[in-house]
C-alpha cells in the first residue's frame, strides 16, 4: 500500500515554478468575486471534515487551519497568476503590496513531470509537477517557449494548479467500502438508508465478489434491461456482458445537439461553426459574444486572443443576463436579455433588419439568402407554403415580431434591439460567437436555426471576418480544424483478432435510451418515453415504455450532480426498485455517497501516462503527453484492472474486453499521433520511435520516423505547431468551400443549403411528442416551461407568482463542472455565491454576503448573496459545480443547482439548466459557514 504523494497543501501548491508571471490582462477584483464570509453549516458529522480537524490517518499531512488575512492575500496573489491568462485576475503587483509577496523559486531535488489536466473544463493546458520519489513538491505551467499570439504558452489555470490536492487530498477514497445496511441477493438491501448509512471497509476480494455475484444474478434474472449506466461515456464492461440501458443527454450543448447537419451546419456543434482566432483577431469589425464569458469558462488563451482583436480595433457586443468579466474587459456594449428569451430577441432582430432594409439601410444580403439558403421568403417556402419572413411579419399568427413585442418578454429595451439589428447588417464584417448557454434552456429548440438565420441575413458565413455559430468554451478563438490527431488505442482491433466472445445470458441487447431530463423519474416510476437519440439525427416517433432498473453502475461519472433533479434522484435511489448500486471513484462524489459498494479508483496522475488533445476532442494546434506521478496510492486500481477482476470473478475471459495492457494502449496512442505539416490536410507522423524505446517500454511496436523523438515528447510533455498568420496553411474559415462553390460543396442538409425552413427538424420535434406545441419548419417562439412568463400567476395582469425570479447556471472559475466540488484549496479562494441584482436584494432586505434561501418548485439551497447592478433585475445566477449536501429538512447547504431543477422534459428533452423559476429570501437560521470550512470525507475511509 502506498500513501498519498501530496506532501504539501495550501498556498505552497499555488506557487509557480521558474516560469514568469502572466503578462496578460487583469480585471478588477470585484469581477473575480473573491470573498470570505464567516458562516456556519450543518452537516452529517460522518461525512464532513471540519477545516483544521485532525486526520486519523497520519499518512496524510494534516490540513492547515483557515488562513488569516495575510496568508489569504498571499495565496490569492499566487492564484492570480493562474487566473490572469483568462483575463480575470486582480493585479498581482498591487495585491503583493498588501500581503506577503510570492517567494522566489528555490532550486530543489525532483523532476518536472507533465501531469494530466484530465478534468472536464476542456482547457487541457500544460501542467507540470515537481516530483521527488513519487511526491508532488509543487506545480508550474508552460514555460517551454516564449509567449506570443503566434505561439502562445499553454498556461494552466487555478484549477489546474489544484489538481494535486484534488487527486491526493484528505477526501481520497482509499479502500473498497460497503454500505452497512446493504446485503446482496435483492432481499435485504435497505435502500432508504442510501446517503445516510454508515460505511465499512472491506477487502478487494470481498468487493469484487459482491460486484461479480450481484452483476451475474441481475443479468441472469432480469436481463440487461434492468441494468442502468447513467453516464455520458457508457460502459464497455456492461456492453461486453450483453448490453445495458443507456441515456442520451443534451448536456453542455443543449438544443444545438438536434441534427445540426440537417440545418446545413457542421455536424459537431462544438467545433467548426466559426473561423479561427487569426481571422477573428485580424478581420472581424464587430464581434458579438452571445452568452460567452471566456474569462471564466474558456481556459487557455481565448480571452487573450479576443483582446488582440480589441486592440486592433474590433468593437464588441455582449448579449446575456449579466454583464460579465469578459464583456467588461473588452468594453462590450451590453444587449441585456433574460434567460430563455433569446428566441424572442432574435425574432425581433430579424424583424428590425427587414424593416430597416426596406427603409433603405441595406442591411440584408438578399443574394446570400437566395443562393445559399432555403425558406426565408416566398422564393423557397416550406411544403405548406409558409416561410420565415411571413412568420416574422405576423402573417400567420397576427403577431408581428416587433422590438416592442420582444421587449416585454426578454427585457431588452426596444431601442437596443433596433441598434443590435443595425450592427448585424451586411455592410460590415460581423463575427457572431455564441456559447451554448442560451441553448441550455427549455423552449430553445429553434434557437440554433434562428441564430443561423440572423447570421445568413447579414451574409456572415464563409468569408474573412464573417462568422456565425457556436464558439464553445474550450475551443473559443482557437482553430477548429484537426491540426493534430492522436492515435487509437488498438484495443478494439486486438479484441476482434482474438475472437473472444462475451457471455450470453439469454437476453437480447436492449436499445433503450432514456433522456437525461426524465432519467430519475423513469427509475422512480418504471416508465419513460423512448424517442431514439435526439443528440444527432437518430430520432424515432415517441413511445411510452416500461422499465425496471435493478442495478446502477455509475462508473467515474456523477449523474446525481450533473443531471436535472437531484431530489428526484434521491427519491429514486431510496425507493425499493434498485437493488444494487456500484460506484468507482477516487473522491466521495454524491453518487458514491448513495452507492452500496464503492471501488477506489486511481486518478490519471497514477496511470502509466497518455495523450490529451488541446480541447479533449481535437482542434487546437497542441497535444499533451502526460506521465505517471506515482503508482496507485492506497488500494486504488485502474478502471481496466477493475473490469478484468470482475470478469474473472464471473468466470469470463477479460481479454475479450481488454486484450492490451494500459501501457501498450498508451504507446499505440502516441505512436499513431499525426500532425499537420504545412497544411491541415497534410498529416505526418509526430513521434520518432526506436527499437530501444519499444524495448524500454516493454510493449510491442515498430520503429518509425517522426518530427520529434520519443524521449523529447515524453520529457517536454507537449508538442505545439507555431502559427504565423491567418494564411499560414493552418487557417480556417467556416463554410468557405460551400460559399465559394455551393454546387460542388453542398451542405449535408436535404437541400444542400442552410435550411431556414427545415422539414426534418419540424417532423423530428413533432414526432417525439414531449410537448403539445406544434413545431414549424422555420424558427418560431414557444413559451418556455420555467421561463420568464411562468414567473407570473397572471401574465396579462403582470401579477408575479410564488417564484418571481429567473435562475441561470453560469460556469465558474472554481469548478470544472463538478470535478473540483470538494477541493478545499479552490474553496478557500473562490466562494460559491448566488449572484443577484442589488436592487432586487434591497427590496427583499438582503445585503451583500447575507445567507439566503433560494427555493424553486423542486427544492431549496443555501448560499451567500453576491450583489451587483451588472445582473439584470429579476435574474439570479447560481454557478455550476457544487456537490449537493442535503440537511435533514432537505435543504442543500452546498448550493448545487440541480437541487433546484426538476424533471422537466419538453421539446426535444433539452436539459434546461438555464430556465428555472425561483424565489430568494433572507435565511432565518444560522449563517452559512464558508465553503472551505468543511469537506466531505467518508468516515470508514479512515
Amino acid at each position: 500500500m502506498r500513501p498519498s504523494p501530496l506532501c504539501r497543501r495550501g498556498p505552497r501548491l499555488l506557487r509557480k515554478g521558474p516560469s514568469v508571471l502572466s503578462k496578460k490582462p487583469k480585471l478588477p477584483l470585484w469581477l473575480v468575486s473573491f470573498r470570505f464570509v464567516p458562516c456556519a453549516m450543518e452537516g452529517n458529522p460522518s461525512t464532513l471534515l471540519e477545516r483544521g480537524e485532525e486526520m486519523t490517518d497520519d499518512r496524510f499531512a494534516q490540513r492547515e487551519p483557515a488562513m488569516d488575512r495575510r496568508a489569504f492575500v498571499a495565496a490569492s496573489t499566487a492564484a492570480a497568476a493562474g487566473l490572469s491568462l483568462a483575463g480575470c485576475a486582480p493585479s498581482v503587483e498591487k495585491m503583493a503590496e498588501t500581503g506577503d509577496a510570492p517567494s522566489e523559486p528555490q532550486e530543489q531535488a525532483g523532476v518536472w513531470t507533465t501531469i494530466s489536466c484530465m478534468q472536464s473544463c476542456g482547457g487541457r493546458c500544460l501542467n507540470k509537477a515537481l516530483v521527488e520519489d513519487g511526491v508532488i513538491l509543487r506545480q508550474k505551467t508552460d514555460d517551454t517557449h516564449e509567449d506570443s499570439q503566434e505561439f502562445p504558452q499553454q498556461r494552466g489555470c487555478l484549477r489546474g494548479r489544484a489538481i494535486g490536492e484534488m487527486a491526493f487530498g484528505a477526501d481520497r477514497i482509499k479502500y473498497p467500502l460497503k454500505r452497512k445496511g446493504w446485503q446482496p441477493g435483492g432481499k435485504d438491501f435497505h435502500p432508504e438508508l442510501r446517503g445516510r448509512d454508515e460505511w465499512e471497509r472491506i477487502s478487494w476480494d470481498e468487493a469484487i465478489r459482491y460486484v461479480a455475484d450481484e452483476t451475474k444474478r441481475i443479468y441472469s434474472t432480469y436481463g440487461p434491461r434492468s441494468v442502468l449506466v447513467p453516464s455520458a461515456f457508457g460502459s464497455a464492461l456492461h456492453g461486453y456482458l450483453g448490453g445495458y440501458v443507456g441515456m442520451w443527454d443534451t448536456n453542455s450543448q443543449g438544443s444545438a445537439r438536434l441534427g445540426p447537419s440537417k440545418l446545413g451546419l457542421t455536424d459537431n456543434a462544438k467545433r467548426g461553426q466559426c473561423n479561427d482566432r487569426y481571422d477573428m483577431a485580424t478581420n472581424a469589425e464587430t464581434i458579438v459574444l452571445y452568452g460567452c464569458n471566456p474569462a471564466w469558462s474558456a481556459m487557455g488563451s481565448p480571452t487573450w486572443h479576443f483582446l488582440a482583436a480589441k486592440e486592433r480595433g474590433a468593437q464588441f457586443v455582449f448579449v446575456g443576463p449579466t454583464y460579465n468579466a469578459s464583456a467588461s474587459m473588452l468594453e462590450a456594449r451590453w444587449v441585456r436579455t433574460r434567460p430563455g428569451t433569446d428566441t424572442a430577441l432574435l425574432l425581433a432582430v430579424a424583424y428590425e433588419m427587414v424593416r430597416q432594409d426596406e427603409a433603405g439601410e441595406g442591411l440584408i444580403d438578399w443574394d446570400f439568402l437566395h443562393t445559399y439558403c432555403i425558406g426565408f421568403d416566398e422564393e423557397s417556402p416550406s411544403r405548406d407554403g409558409e416561410h420565415f419572413l411571413g412568420y416574422v411579419r405576423g402573417d400567420y399568427d397576427g403577431v408581428p415580431k416587433t422590438p416592442e413585442w420582444a421587449s416585454e418578454i426578454c427585457g431588452t429595451p426596444a431601442e437596443d434591439i433596433t441598434w443590435f439589428a443595425r450592427e448585424l447588417g451586411c455592410d460590415k464584417a460581423v463575427f457572431i460567437a455564441s456559447s451554448f448557454a442560451a441553448y441550455r434552456c427549455n423552449g430553445a429548440e429553434d434557437l440554433p436555426q434562428l441564430m443561423m438565420t440572423v447570421g445568413a441575413m447579414g451574409g456572415h458565413f464563409g468569408k474573412p471576418g464573417h462568422a456565425c455559430g457556436v464558439y464553445y468554451a474550450d475551443s473559443a478563438s482557437d482553430g477548429p480544424v484537426n491540426l493534430i490527431l492522436t492515435g487509437g488505442s488498438g484495443e478494439a482491433e486486438a479484441a476482434e483478432a482474438l475472437g473472444v466472445d462475451g457471455p450470453d445470458f439469454g437476453f437480447e441487447a436492449p436499445d433503450d435510451l432514456i433522456g437525461s431530463s426524465e432519467l430519475w423519474r423513469a427509475v422512480a416510476t418504471g416508465s419513460y418515453r423512448f424517442v431514439g437519440n435526439p443528440c444527432g439525427i437518430d430520432v424515432v416517433p415517441g413511445e411510452e415504455r416500461t422499465i425496471d432498473i435493478r442495478m446502477i453502475e455509475n462508473g467515474n461519472w456523477s449523474p446525481m450532480r450533473s443531471l436535472l433533479d437531484t431530489n428526484q434522484a434521491v427519491e429514486a435511489l431510496r425507493g425499493d426498485r434498485v437493488e444494487f448500486i456500484v460506484n468507482r471513484s477516487f473522491v466521495p462524489r454524491l453518487d458514491a455517497q448513495y452507492a452500496d459498494i464503492i471501488l477506489p479508483l486511481c486518478s490519471d496522475l497514477e496511470r502509466d501516462g497518455g495523450t490529451l488533445m488541446g480541447t479533449g476532442d481535437g482542434g487546437r494546434e497542441v497535444v499533451f503527453c502526460y506521465s505517471q506521478v506515482c503508482e496507485p496510492v492506497y488500494e486504488s486500481k485502474s478502471s481496466d484492472e477493475i473490469d478484468n477482476l470482475i470478469l474473472e470473478a464471473m468466470g469470463y475471459d477479460h481479454r475479450g474486453l481488454h486484450p492490451l495492457s494500459e501501457r501498450q494502449k498508451t504507446f499505440n496512442e502516441i505512436a499513431g499521433t499525426t500532425v499537420a505539416d504545412g497544411s491541415a490536410d497534410n498529416q505526418v507522423t509526430l513521434v520518432s520511435i526506436t527499437q530501444e524505446d519499444i524495448d524500454a517500454c516493454g510493449v510491442e511496436g515498430t520503429p518509425q520516423e517522426g518530427l520529434i523523438s520519443w524521449s523529447e515528447f515524453r520529457e517536454k510533455g507537449v508538442y505545439q505547431i507555431p502559427r504565423s498568420s491567418a494564411d499560414d496553411g493552418y487557417g480556417y474559415i467556416a463554410y468557405e468551400d460551400f460559399i465559394a462553390d455551393p454546387q460542388k460543396n453542398p451542405r449535408e442538409s436535404e437541400s444542400g443549403k442552410f435550411e431556414i425552413c427545415c422539414q426534418w427538424k419540424a417532423d423530428a420535434l413533432n414526432a417525439m411528442g414531449y410537448s403539445e406545441d406544434t413545431y414549424k419548419p422555420y424558427p418560431t417562439y414557444h413559451v418556455p416551461v420555467e421561463g420568464f412568463e411562468q414567473t407570473f400567476d397572471d401574465w396579462g395582469a403582470k401579477k408575479k407568482g410564488d417564484y418571481p425570479l429567473q435562475c441561470y447556471n453560469p460556469h465558474y472559475m472554481r469548478f470544472a463542472n463538478g470535478v473540483f466540488g470538494n477541493t478545499m484549496m479552490l474553496a478557500s479562494i473562490l466562494e460559491h455565491p448566488v449572484f443577484m441584482n442589488n436592487e432586487d436584494a434591497t427590496a427583499l432586505g438582503i445585503e451583500d454576503g447575507d445567507t439566503v434561501l433560494v427555493s424553486s418548485r423542486y427544492g431549496s439551497v443555501l448560499r451567500h448573496a453576491s450583489l451587483s447592478p451588472l445582473t439584470m433585475p429579476g435574474c439570479v445566477g447560481l454557478p455550476n459545480g457544487a456537490w449537493a449536501q442535503l440537511d435533514e429538512s432537505g435543504v442543500d447547504v452546498a448550493g448545487a443547482v440541480n437541487s433546484l431543477t426538476g424533471s422537466v422534459c419538453v421539446g426535444m428533452g433539452t436539459a434546461g439548466y438555464n430556465t428555472l423559476n425561483v424565489k430568494v429570501e433572507p435565511y432565518a437560521g444560522a449563517a452559512l459557514r464558508a465553503d472551505a470550512a468543511a469537506q466531505v470525507v467518508l468516515a470508514a475511509n479512515e
